[in-house]
């Protein structure tokens, strides 16, 4: 996974490859601009497992989560 979690966008690719199984990105919008709450556009590409990739980025705003609440 290769991005910036601080602007909310990466890429997943498959393994060591260049083979990108799917993308992610920020969505602006007056809900979580209101709200505070981050709201996701997710690109999943052929073949690829959604739950998998949906696991994935809920783990990094997790991990993300925890670092800044220890900031």
């Amino acid at each position: 996974i290769k991005g910036n979690w601080f602007e909310r966008s990466c890429i997943v690719y498959r393994g060591d490859s260049t083979n990108i199984v799917a993308q992610m990105h920020k969505k602006h919008s007056v809900q979580s601009i209101v709200l505070g709450k981050d709201t996701f556009m997710v690109t999943v590409y052929p073949h690829v497992d959604y739950a998998f990739i949906v696991a994935l980025i809920v783990i990094l705003n997790e991990i993300n989560e925890d670092r800044n609440d220890t900031d």
